[in-house]
């Protein structure tokens, strides 16, 4: 049993939502869609509790950390989405 139709809807339009929301803190809608699409219900929370980002620029982090969030999201995902596979 795979995932169905409505499972990818109902993340999509989730990680849609987080991003509008995430602009609406001030934050950046795409990256916060990319988040969401690995870590759906838990990004949510996150901008949830997260305060509306300051107007002044904060410097960046290096792409080194980048690099490690997205591979930290990932790996996340893949034990999520194995996890669905095993239940047979």
């Amino acid at each position: 049993m795979g995932f169905g139709n409505g499972y990818v809807v109902g993340w999509g339009t989730l990680a849609l939502i987080n991003a509008g929301l995430a602009q609406g803190k001030g934050r950046s809608g795409g990256n916060w869609f990319l988040v969401s699409l690995a870590l759906g219900p838990i990004a949510t929370l996150a901008l949830v509790a997260l305060d509306k980002a300051d107007a002044s620029p904060v410097p960046r982090p290096p792409l080194a950390t980048s690099v490690k969030l997205i591979a930290g999201g990932l790996i996340l995902l893949a034990i999520v989405l194995a996890s669905f596979g095993l239940r047979h």
